[in-house]
């Protein structure tokens, strides 16, 4: 996922970016979406975000289409 070619410099730092981003833009949606609620402190429905965010920017970035 992360292992391009070692004179590919700019491939690995556009997926790091690319990766960073997706994880910090869903991890944003998720914490806008979930409710409010006395279960859920502030810090840990952040973290349940932050958690999300990793699993499905992981997802996006490990599947391969197959041609």
């Amino acid at each position: 996922m992360f292992f391009p070619a070692p004179h590919d410099a700019k491939d690995a730092i556009s997926k790091f970016a690319g990766f960073i981003g997706m994880v910090a833009s869903v991890s944003l949606a998720v914490h806008l979406i979930l409710p409010v609620s006395p279960a859920l402190s502030a810090s840990s429905q952040m973290l349940v975000s932050i958690i999300i965010g990793l699993m499905v920017g992981w997802l996006s970035f490990a599947v391969q289409l197959k041609k």
